[in-house]
């Protein structure tokens, strides 16, 4: 395990009901803070309504980028479950086959978004198993922010009322952690 290095794993809603400004505000405010941090921590972002979009895919935290109004655009429905599988699945295929000399420390997969509507691949029972799977083998560390969480097996985070807020929390924790 390399200990200077951390992967947080963000699993962002692109859904209708997402509150666009919100989201910026508070994944800029994020992106911001942790470029001050100096570490070899990695990132992977998906974003999801119909299908889910893996934008990036450990990449250095440092390099993570702003969103706007253009390229950040909420419609559409909900497929969290297929984001979260497709997430968890990705990752944990990546970091078997890395050397265990390079594999962060600690992952940490932080979801924001409304509950599933339109997953196709991926069913509740299939995430949770792979969600328990990673928690309880792998010690890695879930946070979800909005509804359905709990039915995943995930307890840190909360109602998503506001996520500006909701990444400021996120990103006390992951300064926190780095």
């Amino acid at each position: 395990m390399n200990d200077a290095r951390k992967e947080f794993v963000f699993v962002i809603g692109k859904s209708a009901g997402m509150d666009q400004a919100s989201v910026l505000k508070g994944f800029n405010a994020l992106v911001d803070a942790q470029k001050k941090v100096e570490d070899e921590s990695t990132y992977t972002l998906v974003f999801f309504n119909e299908p889910p979009i893996k934008v990036a895919d450990n990449k250095n935290l440092k390099d993570i980028r702003k969103y706007n109004v253009k390229t950040y655009v909420p419609k559409g429905s909900s497929a969290l479950y297929d984001a979260v599988g497709t997430a968890v699945e990705t990752v944990g295929a990546r970091l078997a086959a890395q050397d265990e000399s390079e594999r962060p420390s600690q992952v940490v997969v932080v979801i924001m978004g409304e509950d599933d509507n339109a997953s196709t691949t991926y069913t509740k029972e299939a995430v949770k198993e792979m969600v328990e799977l990673q928690k309880y083998t792998y010690k890695w560390d879930f946070v979800f922010f909005g509804n359905g969480g709990s039915a995943l097996g995930i307890t840190k985070g909360g109602e998503l009322k506001d996520a500006a807020d909701a990444f400021g929390k996120v990103s006390e924790y992951m300064t926190g952690l780095r």
